[in-house]
């Protein structure tokens, strides 16, 4: 059921967010968390937008709720020696590494140099089906908020 805030046509989603305007979203962009984020249950379907042409960061939009965005990057490009859980990530979303994208949630706090990066719930999108999960890992080593200046490649 469309919100106030989103209205669909035959290929797109048009949303209205006070922080992004109004936008034009192809239907085929719009990737589905079956059990939504850690925190965010509710908060199922996402779309990517540009930070800024460039730009390693993007912001993962919420469909059901425009106000609700998080800063993502590929946390290989923020963190030197990072090893992606692709197996693992894989298996989460029933991808082909081929058809597999893994990004991070980073928390940019009103002073920007204390920028963080979880690298503990790293989240997965299969590029084919749409679906994707927030994975909680238990690797040793792993920090929820790893700080991001330190490791800028």
């Amino acid at each position: 059921m469309a919100s106030t805030a989103e209205k669909t046509t035959a290929k797109s989603l048009h949303l209205h967010s006070n922080r992004f305007g109004d936008l034009d979203v192809p239907l085929e962009s719009v990737f589905e968390f079956p059990e939504g984020l850690v925190g965010f249950p509710s908060a199922r379907r996402f779309v990517l937008l540009d930070h800024r042409p460039g730009s390693t960061f993007k912001w993962m939009l919420s469909v059901e709720d425009p106000e609700l965005a998080f800063a993502v990057a590929d946390p290989s490009d923020l963190v030197a020696g990072y090893v992606a859980p692709f197996e693992s990530a894989a298996r989460a979303v029933a991808a082909e590494p081929a058809d597999l994208v893994i990004f991070a949630l980073v928390t940019i706090p009103q002073n920007p140099t204390e920028m963080t990066v979880n690298l503990m719930a790293p989240v997965a999108v299969n590029l084919k089906n749409r679906i994707a999960r927030q994975l909680v890992l238990e690797e040793t080593g792993l920090d929820p908020a790893h700080p991001v200046l330190g490791d800028a490649r």
